[in-house]
C-alpha cells in the first residue's frame, strides 16, 4: 500500500510540474505574443483566409509555423502519422475531409506535403515484430498507405546499396502523397484551371535543411542553394 501511495504522490508531483509549465507558457503567450498581435487575433476571431495548406506528420519535432515563421491564420495544417495522403474515397476519413474543406471552402492556393528525416512511420515499415510485442492494429492499417513508397525505395536500394533506404522511403512517401492528391476530383479541376499548386518538401531535422521535390527532374533540390 505504501508503494502505491508513493507512486501516486510521485505522479502528482510530475503533474504539478507539467501544470506549471503549461501555465507559464500560457501566461507568456497572453502577456507578450497576444498583446503584440491583438489586431491580428481580433481579425482572426471573425474568419480565416489561409492560402497554404501543410500536410505533415504528427511527430512532435515538426512545427510548420516555426519552420516558416508563419503567424496564426497563415497556414491550414493537417497532421497525421507519416504525413500521408490516403487514396480518394468520399467521406472516408478526417484527412480527406480536411483536404476537401481547405480546397473547396477556404480556397487555398497551395498544398505542401511536408515529410521529414528520422520518420518513425517510414522506419516502421521495415520493423519486424518480436514475439509478445504489442500489436498496433490501427497503426498497421494506416501505414499500409506507405507500402508503394517502401516498394519503390527497395527497388532503388537494390540498384544502389549505398543509398539510405529510410530517407528514400520518406521521400517516396511524399511523392506518392502528391500523386494521390492528383486523384482528388476537385484538386484535378483546380490544377487544370491553375488555381492551385502542389509541392513536396523533405525537412532534415538535424540540419534544418529543406529539400523541395522538382517535378521536372523528379529529384529533391535544396530549398536554399
Amino acid at each position: 500500500m505504501k508503494h502505491i501511495t508513493y507512486k501516486i504522490l510521485k505522479k502528482n508531483t510530475k503533474r504539478e510540474k507539467m501544470d506549471k509549465l503549461q501555465k507559464d507558457g500560457y501566461s507568456k503567450f497572453m502577456k507578450q505574443y497576444f498583446i503584440e498581435n491583438k489586431e491580428l487575433f481580433s481579425n482572426l476571431s471573425k474568419s480565416q483566409k489561409p492560402e497554404t495548406m501543410i500536410i505533415t506528420c504528427s511527430d512532435s519535432r515538426i512545427d510548420p509555423a516555426l519552420l516558416l515563421d508563419a503567424h496564426p491564420g497563415e497556414l491550414f495544417i493537417i497532421r497525421n502519422i507519416g504525413n500521408i495522403v490516403p487514396p480518394y474515397f468520399p467521406a472516408k476519413g478526417s484527412t480527406q475531409a480536411s483536404i476537401e474543406y481547405a480546397v473547396n471552402v477556404l480556397h487555398i492556393k497551395r498544398i505542401v506535403i511536408l515529410g521529414h528525416s528520422n520518420c518513425g512511420a517510414c522506419a516502421y515499415m521495415y520493423h519486424k515484430a518480436k514475439e509478445g510485442e504489442q500489436k498496433l492494429n490501427h497503426v498497421d492499417q494506416w501505414l499500409s498507405h506507405i507500402t508503394p513508397a517502401k516498394s519503390a525505395s527497395m527497388l532503388e536500394v537494390h540498384a544502389n546499396k549505398n543509398k539510405n533506404i529510410f530517407e528514400l522511403t520518406e521521400k517516396h512517401n511524399i511523392i506518392v502523397s502528391l500523386q494521390r492528391l492528383m486523384e482528388y476530383p476537385y484538386i484535378q479541376d483546380n490544377l487544370i484551371h491553375d488555381k492551385i499548386e502542389l509541392e513536396g518538401w523533405w525537412y532534415d531535422i538535424g540540419s534544418g535543411a529543406v529539400e523541395i521535390y522538382n517535378f521536372n527532374t523528379r529529384h529533391f533540390d535544396d530549398a536554399i542553394e
